[in-house]
């Protein structure tokens, strides 16, 4: 009868080390992070420009390029219904990918912040984990902006509704108090859903989390900070959007014909720099989980134990 085999003590986890793995907390960053974020984002840049940046075109082209369509094949006047039904098409395609491709831009710059290798894959690498929750993401967008509009058809009959359905509209209409309260409407709901779709994509690819718990906790970081974020936006509206229209128009007034290559290239420097600042914000305020790691623990021998020990006591000679 062969001898019982002595069990190895192996240290059990704790719950709350477990938990650790798999909680995400939101961090309140201070007010100068708002700034750091747009600092960062051009540091990233400049680490791999020509990689973020071909990037940045391909999720341009992905999403916008189906928005584009009716104006590049334009159906005959007598059925301008179909450009209609294309252009609906192509905004409900634009905002579904739109998630997954943002997440797969944001995963090229956790790249380069993590010095990993960089490969043309990332640019559709957001898809490769809960696409199917990526996609409804999009999707609950649109239903969300159409019901945003729904809610500002009472107060001024309809008119914000028909505008953003390309209706023909007089222009005297929009100026009245009806349209005005009803865009103070529209702009208090679009900021507030605005807050809840800021952080989505990234919750749910880095975190896995369901589309509800990725909608409320983006909601909520950015509650929580409201003031960074505020001193994001004002930076980014006084030193981008401000300034770039002096800088373009000036260099289109003293050399004729490179304004617009003027205009192409601060795009192409500007918007990496902006999606960049996203991740880091997103780096800052929700963190990464953590991985797990798997201990394998296999039977071992009374041999295999004794050679444990000498082995031990060969690189521990004081023992």
């Amino acid at each position: 009868m062969t001898p019982a085999q002595p069990k190895l003590a192996v240290p059990q986890r704790s719950r709350a080390l477990r938990a650790e793995h798999r909680t995400l907390r939101i961090r309140r960053m201070p007010a100068r992070y708002g700034w750091h974020w747009l600092i960062e984002g051009l540091a990233l840049w400049l680490r791999a420009p020509v990689f973020l940046t071909f990037l940045t075109l391909g999720f341009l082209l992905t999403t916008l390029v189906p928005c584009a369509i009716p104006f590049i094949f334009s159906a005959p006047p007598d059925k301008a219904w179909i450009d209609n039904v294309i252009a609906n098409v192509g905004i409900l395609i634009s905002l579904v990918l739109y998630p997954g491709m943002f997440l797969s831009l944001v995963n090229g710059c956790r790249a380069i912040d993590r010095k990993r290798r960089l490969s043309p894959g990332l640019l559709f690498s957001g898809f490769r984990r809960r696409p199917f929750e990526l996609m409804l993401a999009g999707l609950c967008n649109l239903v969300a902006w159409n019901a945003i509009l729904l809610l500002s058809y009472p107060i001024d009959d309809g008119i914000l509704w028909r505008l953003f359905s390309q209706a023909i509209i007089d222009p005297l209409s929009l100026n009245t108090i009806q349209v005005r309260a009803a865009l103070a409407v529209f702009g208090i709901l679009l900021l507030l859903w605005g807050m809840a779709c800021l952080y989505t994509p990234q919750i749910i690819g880095w975190w896995r989390l369901s589309v509800t718990q990725a909608f409320i906790t983006s909601f909520k970081g950015c509650l929580r900070n409201w003031l960074p974020l505020l001193v994001y936006a004002l930076c980014y509206g006084i030193f981008i959007v401000s300034l770039a229209p002096l800088v373009i128009n000036f260099i289109a007034i003293t050399t004729e014909g490179l304004g617009i290559l003027a205009c192409f290239a601060y795009l192409l420097v500007i918007l990496p720099v902006v999606f960049a600042s996203f991740y880091v914000a997103a780096r800052d305020i929700y963190g990464f989980p953590r991985r797990r790691r798997h201990h394998h623990h296999a039977r071992q021998t009374p041999r295999t134990i004794e050679n444990t020990e000498e082995t031990a006591a060969t690189m521990n000679p004081s023992e």
